[in-house]
């Protein structure tokens, strides 16, 4: 069981990614086709095998009492069930089950992203080969994605435009790509012993990650650097002292390291950048990377000092600064997107976002609690003969499949209900992280892609390159999670 895991995982890492089909062309449809594909035939073969191992257990085997279980895994359930709610209640049932033409993030894709939850949440053990394995060709996609961006195309493919990159797909799908794994490389980083042989095999692997990040053209990303570090940040401080925080600064010298390769190269090869300027851009022209390399080596030299003079370490004082520090960053975030907040905002995401509130507005009260359908927000706007001339004035002959921002699509699609189990899911994963007494690094390289997935996703969208790998990572959480509670109930006894 635990090998066809170990398969799968690197079977569906591999393959979606640089599975095309005709170039470009259709790539949404062959990616979603891909992946369903290949986690239809895994479950087959899973459940045979579990049958099989059922039927050779003795009448006379004790039966081992099921485990209670977590908060992360009841809202999981949850959402299967949500899901299934909204399915049976949708207003296109096709549509629901298999999802838009071209996207495919219907029950079906849902569905598959459960089982692969539930099953990673019996994971026993996970050998480091393969975890070299599966970041081979995220490895690759970064070098590709920083070639693409100036004119280099290692591998053509019809199709392809300034938007599109790496194999993946147009700039949020590979953005979203890289929310997932960058910051799980940033966590298996963070989790070597410092200068290690393992540890600078992972940074060769974050850098370019960072470097992609900045580089890609879509300013919503940097979101994707703040998830990360802020919460490694509170991470760090919740660890075993000054040597947490001091793996935490060698972390933040690597990100400015990303930036100042992106710098580099924009200095040397700027004429060939085949994107127009952007924040990202912007920031590390201004040279931050170094001034962050500079900032983390002195924080990082002050620490040893302090440490070799037996100056007490105050690290709920620190926790107390960087809290601070958070939340006067988040209420001035908070008032400069008030500010200015229009319909143009984001791309377009501003009309889009007034658009889908109104109609989640506008639902019935039913609809309201159970939602219209997985994938179905497009089907059920040109239903409706309002909304039908409104998406036609606004979009014209373009589908909008999504809210451009997963929560309130989630909010149409899966109704209140499905709402509360996804912020329950996401919010219980990582409070279980935090609240367990013995901090475990298999922990941390989990919730930090899916806390940077969470918050970058609240501009962007589900997609087959990004959220599968999330869901299969909550799944490993919540294993690790209660292997940790099994050890704490056993050192209590």
């Amino acid at each position: 069981m635990q090998l066809l895991m170990v398969l799968y995982l690197i079977a569906v890492c591999s393959i979606v990614p640089l599975y095309m089909n005709r170039g470009y062309y259709e790539l949404g449809e062959a990616k979603a086709s891909c992946f369903i594909a290949v986690s239809l035939c895994f479950f087959a073969l899973y459940f045979l095998a579990l049958l099989s191992k059922n039927k050779d257990r003795t009448a006379y085997a004790p039966v081992k009492k099921p485990e209670p279980m977590q908060t992360p895994e009841l809202c999981l359930y949850g959402t299967l069930l949500s899901g299934f709610l909204s399915f049976a209640f949708s207003v296109d049932k096709r549509t629901a089950f298999l999802g838009m033409e071209g996207w495919r993030c219907g029950f079906l894709s849902l569905l598959l992203m459960f089982f692969a939850a539930i099953v990673f949440s019996r994971l026993e053990k996970m050998p480091v080969w393969v975890a070299g394995l599966i970041l081979l060709v995220p490895f690759f996609e970064f070098v590709l994605g920083i070639t693409n961006r100036f004119g280099i195309s290692i591998m053509s493919f019809g199709g392809a435009d300034s938007g599109y990159l790496a194999t993946i797909g147009n700039i949020n799908w590979y953005a979203g790509f890289l929310s997932v794994f960058v910051p799980l490389g940033v966590g298996i980083m963070f989790a070597q012993k410092p200068f290690s042989k393992l540890f600078f095999l992972s940074g060769i692997y974050v850098i370019p990650g960072i470097t992609a990040i900045f580089l890609q053209g879509s300013d919503g990303a940097l979101l994707i650097v703040i998830a990360c570090y802020v919460l490694l940040a509170f991470i760090s401080l919740t660890g075993t002292g000054r040597e947490s925080l001091k793996r935490y600064l060698i972390q933040f010298f690597v990100l400015g390291m990303g930036m100042a390769a992106a710098d580099l190269l924009l200095v040397l090869f700027g004429s060939l950048y085949t994107y127009e300027e952007n924040l990202l851009t912007k920031l590390v022209s201004m040279r931050i990377g170094i001034v962050i390399m500079a900032a983390a080596f002195f924080l990082y030299r002050l620490v040893r000092l302090l440490e070799e003079i037996n100056v007490s370490y105050r690290q709920a004082l620190i926790r107390r600064i960087i809290l601070a520090a958070v939340a006067i960053s988040s209420v001035l975030g908070i008032i400069v997107f008030y500010r200015s907040f229009s319909d143009e905002f984001g791309n377009g995401r501003g009309i889009i976002w007034r658009m889908c509130s109104d109609i989640f507005l506008g639902l019935s009260p039913w609809q309201k609690l159970v939602g219209v359908g997985q994938d179905c927000l497009y089907p059920y706007a040109m239903k409706d003969p309002a909304w039908n001339g409104s998406f036609f004035n606004v979009f014209g002959a373009d589908v909008l499949t999504n809210a451009h921002c997963e929560l309130l699509t989630v909010l149409i699609e899966r109704g209140l209900i499905g709402a509360s189990l996804y912020l329950g899911l996401f919010i219980s994963v990582i409070c279980n992280a935090f609240t367990a007494k013995e901090k475990e690094n298999a922990v941390t390289i989990c919730i930090l892609p899916v806390f940077s997935y969470f918050i970058y996703s609240q501009i962007s969208f589900s997609q087959m390159v990004s959220t599968p790998y999330v869901y299969i990572l909550l799944g490993f959480s919540i294993a690790f999670t209660r292997k940790q509670k099994s050890r704490e109930l056993r050192d209590g006894n």
